[in-house]
C-alpha cells in the first residue's frame, strides 16, 4: 500500500484512501465481511480561475 491508494467495498460502495501507510507487508482491508478492491486514483480536477462579475 501506498499514500493515495484508493480501495473500494463491492458490496456498499465505501471508498478508502490511504493516507499513512504502515509498510506492513501484506495488507487487506475488509468491509461487509469481503476483502476491498484496489481502484485506480481519480483524475484531480483543476480548479478554474475565479471570474470577477460587474
Amino acid at each position: 500500500m501506498a499514500k493515495g491508494d484508493m480501495y473500494k467495498c463491492e458490496e456498499c460502495g465505501l471508498v478508502v484512501v490511504v493516507e499513512d501507510p504502515c509498510g506492513c507487508a501484506t495488507v487487506d482491508l475488509i468491509c461487509c465481511e469481503v476483502p476491498m478492491k484496489k481502484v485506480k486514483k481519480a483524475p484531480e480536477k483543476k480548479a478554474k480561475p475565479a471570474v470577477e462579475k460587474k
